[in-house]
């Protein structure tokens, strides 16, 4: 049975199913508007395969009426069938996302950890060591996992202050 719905609808089982729940949740004329749409897509597949059952063209149909119906772009939360203005609204997300992050910068629990190892870190730059050494150090004998680039963000930050 797989191996002849997935080909003509485009989705696996679980997708089918998940499919099924968005439908359910539809106001009631959305779900007539998907049921008529099922059924002029029904006579559509049924020229296009006529080896098919009545009842496998009818669900197939119907699950391809679904899709177009807006389960495949934002209202369904994947990415299939969108559209540019669809795309467009995932571009704003991103941004909005990254924005969000940039705006939040580091936890300050990091912050705090890094702080209170500040002397070792002071004496081993100091004495030559680069920040990328400095950071396996850390990761190795404080457990403590920190990037190059944020080490040296807060040396500056820190020693141009002092």
């Amino acid at each position: 049975m797989e191996d002849l719905l997935n080909p003509i609808t485009g989705l696996t089982a679980k997708e089918r199913k998940c499919l099924l729940s968005w439908v359910a949740s539809l106001p009631e004329e959305q779900v007539i508007g998907i049921f008529q749409d099922g059924v002029k897509k029904s006579f559509q597949l049924q020229k296009e395969r006529p080896d098919l059952s009545g009842k496998i063209n009818k669900y197939c149909a119907f699950v391809v009426a679904a899709r177009r119906a807006g389960w495949d772009t934002i209202k369904g939360k994947g990415y299939r069938v969108a559209q540019k203005e669809q795309y467009e609204d995932f571009t704003h997300l991103r941004r909005a996302k990254t924005a969000e992050l940039l705006q939040r910068g580091r936890t300050p629990v990091l912050r705090r950890k890094i702080l209170a190892y500040w002397g070792e870190i002071k004496e081993l730059k100091i004495d030559g060591m680069g920040f990328r050494p400095i950071a396996d150090y850390l990761r190795k004998t404080r457990k403590l996992k920190v990037s190059p680039s944020y080490l040296m963000k807060l040396w500056h930050e820190v020693e141009e202050n002092a």
